[in-house]
């Protein structure tokens, strides 16, 4: 493919600054080559913006490619790798869960036992911490308007439910004390009194 120049349109003051800061930073580009490397490194930004995220979905935990998990058991660290969308450990690709089992035995709780490093992070932390925090963040998350709705249909349905209850149980007590008279219940002194009554 022919390669030709085009000129484009910066602005004289951009222009300015630019090869101010090239000699100011001591770099040895030319202010066109410094323009094309800022295109390039622009257009790769958009490109990987565009794509999925690449990485290991680990129930609510993303981790993603480049993130390490470690273990430690009998006085050394087991690592393993995320690439692409699988985790591998000793180039076999497994789930956390398969990782803590091979490294320590059975019995073993991956959460607990696995320390997490994603490539943002500058320091090693337990996953069960970042499981935690995601499980935070999700439970503060503002609900759409439809699961507000939702939820205060549920509110309300629960509400009406609890007062129907009420409402039964009022009802049951007037009954008992309205058939406490009936001659079943009475006492035996009542009787006493009605056979006085009748002599």
């Amino acid at each position: 493919m022919e390669e030709r120049e085009v000129c484009a349109a910066i602005p004289n003051a951009a222009l300015a600054e630019l090869s101010s800061f090239l000699r100011h930073c001591g770099s040895t580009l030319s202010p066109t080559e410094a323009v094309v490397h800022a295109l390039k490194l622009w257009m790769d930004t958009q490109q990987k913006a565009s794509e999925p995220p690449r990485g290991y979905q680990w129930k609510c935990l993303f981790l993603p490619h480049g993130s390490q998990l470690r273990m430690f058991y009998q006085d050394a660290w087991e690592y393993a790798s995320v690439r692409d969308d699988e985790l591998f450990y000793r180039g076999y690709s497994v789930s956390p869960h398969q990782m803590a089992l091979e490294v320590g035995g059975k019995g073993r709780n991956a959460w607990r036992d696995l320390w997490v490093k994603r490539p943002a992070d500058q320091h090693w932390r337990p996953a069960t911490e970042l499981r935690n925090e995601q499980r935070r963040r999700l439970a503060a998350k503002p609900n759409s308007p439809m699961e507000a709705m939702t939820a205060a249909a549920r509110c309300m349905s629960d509400t009406l439910k609890s007062a129907l209850l009420l409402v039964e149980q009022a009802n049951h007590q007037t009954a008992q004390q309205f058939n406490r008279r009936q001659p079943k219940h009475r006492r035996h002194d009542d009787h006493m009194i009605d056979a006085c009554m009748e002599d």
